[in-house]
């Protein structure tokens, strides 16, 4: 068998890893890393704490946000395409997602809940916070808020005036959202 040199081998871990997702990437070559007893390599798949990216500290997402973030496989990289995380306040810094008014409403409803699951750990939320995301980004619509409202779903529950909480639907929701935002 002839001897790879690095840079032939290299070439062909790019040519088998292309096709694959970022995340997934870093399981492939974890996993190889692991297979050949190189598994203390400064290359690991990504984790959830005791790293920094855009100046967040990782660890410092409660804990129940991190078993979410387990749960639906979703990686810190990913949400950092969505949420600018800083000072206890999760910005959403994405276009919502939705075909219509109605549901861009509904899913600001559910990543307002998101946002607040990662800074507090509760996925609970004040409705004042999710309407100034549909006003902020463009879905709200004044004469027909309260009704896209009524047909929420379980995905949340509670009022305008007491506040919404995210059910475990809704939570899922909220993952295959992150997801969807990544294409």
């Amino acid at each position: 068998m002839e001897k790879l040199v690095p840079l032939d081998a290299m070439t062909k871990v790019v040519e088998v890893l292309s096709p694959l997702s970022s995340e997934d990437r870093a399981r492939v070559i974890g996993a190889a890393l692991a297979l050949l007893g190189d598994a203390q390599s400064m290359i690991a798949a990504p984790t959830f704490g005791g790293s920094k990216a855009d100046g967040v500290e990782l660890d410092a997402l409660p804990s129940r946000a991190k078993s979410w973030m387990s749960q639906h496989g979703v990686s810190t990289v990913e949400l950092q395409q969505i949420f600018h995380i800083e000072g206890g306040v999760a910005d959403f810094i994405a276009a919502v997602p939705g075909r219509n008014k109605k549901e861009q409403t509904y899913n600001a409803y559910v990543l307002t809940g998101l946002g607040q699951l990662l800074c507090t750990g509760a996925p609970t939320f004040a409705d004042k916070a999710a309407r100034a995301l549909c006003e902020i980004s463009g879905c709200y619509d004044s004469a027909n808020h309260a009704a896209h409202m009524k047909d929420k779903g379980n995905e949340f529950t509670g009022s305008k005036d007491k506040g919404w909480t995210l059910t475990a639907p809704g939570l899922k929701r909220a993952a295959e959202l992150i997801k969807e935002l990544q294409k």
